[in-house]
């Protein structure tokens, strides 16, 4: 009896647990934010080259939690293998993380600007930006949607490019 018992607890528990993992990853708010960040950086690469850092700059309206920032950092430090700061372009240039004359970043700033919530929950769209100089900057409103248990991208409007 005792060895039955055993075994049903460590069966309820591996059940749990799991639960706990899938549905926990499934409705992480990072990643649409993830998503909407990295179709940026993929945009106009020219951009990214010799990148020494990134720099999130998150609106502080945002309904993001530290653990949600700190999944992004870590998300887009494993991709790019750069240093990530949490830095605006004014102590970005008070840092003097710039280049030819305090014209062009070391690295590229990326900011969320704000996100809107649709009535329907499986739907947001985020407004980026890719900051490098005044010349290597653009933005846009990324729309995500939540299907078959993974956001994915499905519509990406520039909003400004120069």
């Amino acid at each position: 009896m005792y060895f039955v018992l055993c075994v049903l607890v460590v069966f309820l528990t591996s059940a749990c647990a799991n639960g706990v993992t899938s549905s926990g990853s499934q409705n992480e708010l990072s990643e649409p934010y993830r998503l909407a960040l990295d179709e940026l950086i993929s945009t106009d690469t020219a951009l990214n080259e010799n990148i020494e850092y990134i720099s999130l700059d998150f609106d502080k309206e945002l309904p993001l939690e530290d653990s949600d920032k700190q999944s992004i950092e870590r998300y887009l430090h494993n991709k790019f293998n750069v240093k990530i700061y949490n830095l605006t372009y004014e102590q970005l240039v008070k840092e003097e993380l710039y280049d030819q004359g305090g014209t062009t970043l070391k690295g590229i700033l990326l900011k969320i600007e704000k996100q809107e919530q649709s009535d329907n929950k499986n739907s947001i769209t985020i407004e980026v930006t890719k900051y490098r100089s005044n010349q290597g900057a653009l933005s846009a409103k990324v729309t995500l949607t939540y299907q078959d248990g993974q956001w994915k991208i499905v519509n990406k409007i520039p909003t400004s490019e120069s």
